[in-house]
């Protein structure tokens, strides 16, 4: 199949909301799918999207889950989830935008019925969806994990200062007075937002970005897990239970890593190491607990200041001035870690993605042995 591409060039910067209409706007089909230039789609998004506007003939815009990385897409940093039906998507607005931008198909139809595009900065979609909500377009949202989303800390500055507040403030006005949020629910929606994008610094603002994605946003991936993963997940989950003789259960006890290094130590071989206890597990630690073991190259450092972005406030860097060897670091490490539960990491290994899964699995077994 030939892919026709277009490119439109501008002379001047317009800015995202008026370039994003023009591409709308020459865009010959009626189902049009909106992708960002940093960002990765998955394989099967589009199969996926098609599926439901083939089986559900009213939807108007269907999207998605993201995930978030840095630098690599192997290192996924947080994952964002948005509800899946319609109606929850319409409730769920007036807290947040319900979907995932980069994520999205929808009817040209549909849009062009809202108004378009209009510029609004760096909120142009969030206005879309409230008047397409307005003019009773029907929403829905995949479970699956449709783009991987590049992130940093230039993200963290864009989603702050008096000019993105100001915009953000105006939409939360605009649902008030439209009467799709309440006097109440508009004046705690800005001061939420005053604090985290006009009061706290770029660097903090990072880390409760990272924060907000850990502690709220996974909390509807945890209420609706079931709902949203489908049987097809579960059953995979039951012959996982099976073949291993034993029952996994959803909730885990809290547990540290203790995990050291030092000068010697290869940077790439310790940043694949540190990967796989933390990004890459199907069950994450808590807390890192790293020792660093004396003095170490900058390429070291590289990696530590990376992951402590990355895990924001997982990873504790213990710096020891001198080598103490490893069996002195390592007692450094699980004496300063807070949980019960220490698992134990060497610098050049890797550790599989069930690992920990597995481990946790078995102490809960040998606890019941006990009852």
């Amino acid at each position: 199949m030939k892919i026709k591409f277009k490119p439109i060039y501008l002379k001047q910067n317009k800015g995202h909301g008026k370039a994003r209409k023009l591409s709308f706007e020459n865009c010959k089909n009626n189902l049009i799918a909106v992708m960002d230039s940093d960002d990765i789609s998955c394989k099967n998004r589009f199969e996926k999207q098609l599926e439901i506007f083939e089986d559900h003939k009213k939807v108007d815009v269907v999207g998605g889950q993201i995930e978030e990385f840095m630098d690599t897409s192997k290192f996924i940093t947080g994952k964002r989830m948005v509800p899946e039906k319609d109606r929850e998507i319409k409730e769920y607005m007036k807290k947040r935008c319900p979907m995932n931008h980069m994520t999205v198909m929808f009817r040209r139809s549909a849009v062009e019925r809202a108004g378009g595009y209009r510029d609004w900065f760096c909120n142009e979609d969030y206005y879309l969806w409230i008047r397409m909500a307005e003019t009773k377009s029907v929403f829905a949202n995949v479970p699956e994990t449709l783009v991987q989303v590049r992130v940093g800390d230039e993200m963290a500055a864009r989603r702050g200062g008096w000019r993105y507040f100001k915009s953000e403030e105006a939409i939360q006005r605009y649902m008030f007075l439209k009467k799709r949020i309440c006097f109440l629910r508009y004046v705690y929606n800005t001061f939420l937002r005053f604090v985290g994008e006009v009061i706290v610094p770029d660097w903090l603002r990072f880390r409760l970005f990272r924060y907000l994605r850990t502690e709220c946003d996974q909390v509807l991936d945890r209420e609706n897990r079931d709902k949203q993963i489908g049987d097809k997940k579960n059953q995979k989950k039951e012959n996982l239970n099976a073949k291993m003789g034993c029952t996994i259960t959803s909730h885990h006890p809290p547990f540290s890593v203790a995990m050291c290094v030092y000068g010697k130590d290869n940077p790439a071989w310790f940043e694949e190491a540190l990967a796989s206890v933390t990004v890459n597990q199907t069950v994450k630690p808590d807390e890192v607990v790293l020792v660093v073991d004396g003095p170490v190259p900058e390429e070291i450092w590289h990696v530590i200041r990376k992951y402590e972005k990355i895990l924001g406030g997982g990873l504790r860097v213990i710096d020891l001035k001198t080598n103490q060897g490893l069996g002195k670091a390592l007692r450094v490490a699980v004496a300063a870690a807070r949980n019960e539960i220490i698992a134990r990491m060497d610098s050049d290994d890797l550790s599989l993605p069930e690992r920990f899964e597995v481990q946790l699995r078995r102490l809960g077994e040998q606890d019941k042995d006990h009852v």
